[in-house]
């Protein structure tokens, strides 16, 4: 017997964007216990976290997804990796909360957990910050800490690339002095995303996903280092409720949190914020990827055991 059921749609932001979305419903008539809210990364899409939702259905959770502008079911015009001429990182926060309140409007539940991984986590991290009482608790999963001077750095090359080439033009060098060395721990590697997950399999079908992997524009670089900067803005942290509940999950061997140093300085900035309900798990030898990962079941039941813990 079906545990769940899939509904794809699209929903129409404040400005006129077409948003793709999944929303995956338990199949029972029963109420859900909690809505739980995806964010997925840069250059894949939300699709990728159907047997993950379908974990959640089936202990009773509803979860929905939007594609974030640029990706999978929202890309326009054949233009991947790029999400708006001017402010695109808080044009996509909106964008989530707006989907948000779509969804759980419909339904007469009351808590609603954020979910959000790589750059969706930076994401949530705005998000939590921007509407800190309408979710219940966050799951904040492979992010890292700030950039300091070499997202500064970063910042300034992005605004030279789109002076030169234009903010639609495929950000080659932002990608290769991004993720470039992603790969360099993991030597001799089998791919160039080896980094991504200890699993062979999952890699591969990340490879072979047209929608995955893609090389995004130089205006997306620019709006997410200034995204990572807002998500680690320790002012705005600490206007967080002391009480919002926070879970941060990442391989220790993870290049994106700098093996587990980054994860740990997010953690710190949390704690300095007066967050009473903060708590930090390393998977041993993990890559980015956890729910990818060859240990993605224990993943997947400490995530379900802390929504329960905290519905």
């Amino acid at each position: 017997m079906a545990t769940s059921s899939n509904e794809k749609s699209f929903f129409i932001c404040s400005d006129g964007h077409r948003m793709a979305y999944n929303l995956w419903m338990p199949a029972s008539n029963k109420k859900p216990k909690a809505f739980v809210q995806i964010l997925h990364g840069m250059a894949e899409h939300s699709d990728r976290y159907a047997r993950f939702a379908k974990l959640l259905n089936k202990n009773g959770y509803a979860v929905f997804a939007g594609d974030h502008r640029g990706h999978g079911g929202s890309i326009e015009n054949g233009l991947k990796g790029y999400f708006t001429e001017s402010d695109g990182w808080n044009r996509i926060a909106e964008d989530a909360f707006e989907l948000a309140v779509f969804i759980t409007s419909q339904y007469s539940v009351s808590t609603t957990f954020l979910f959000g991984h790589s750059m969706g986590s930076f994401l949530a991290r705005t998000v939590m910050v921007n509407n800190p009482q309408f979710y219940s608790g966050v799951v904040i999963m492979g992010t890292s800490a700030s950039m300091g001077v070499v997202g500064k750095l970063g910042k300034f090359l992005c605004k030279r690339q789109i002076s030169s080439k234009g903010a639609k033009e495929k950000g080659v060098l932002m990608n290769k002095l991004s993720f470039g060395s992603y790969n360099k721990g993991f030597e001799p590697v089998r791919t160039s995303f080896d980094w991504l997950s200890r699993d062979d399999r999952e890699v591969d079908k990340y490879m072979e996903d047209e929608l995955c992997g893609f090389v995004c524009t130089n205006g997306f670089f620019l709006d997410l280092l200034t995204g990572i900067e807002v998500a680690n803005d320790e002012k705005r942290s600490s206007t967080l409720p002391s009480d919002l509940p926070l879970l941060i999950v990442s391989g220790s061997s993870d290049p994106v949190g700098a093996n587990g140093k980054g994860v740990r300085k997010v953690y710190e900035m949390y704690k300095r914020a007066g967050i009473s309900d903060v708590t930090l798990k390393l998977y041993p030898e993990a890559r980015h990827e956890l729910l990818n990962e060859i240990n993605r079941a224990e993943v997947e039941k400490d995530i379900l055991d802390w929504f329960e813990a905290h519905l």
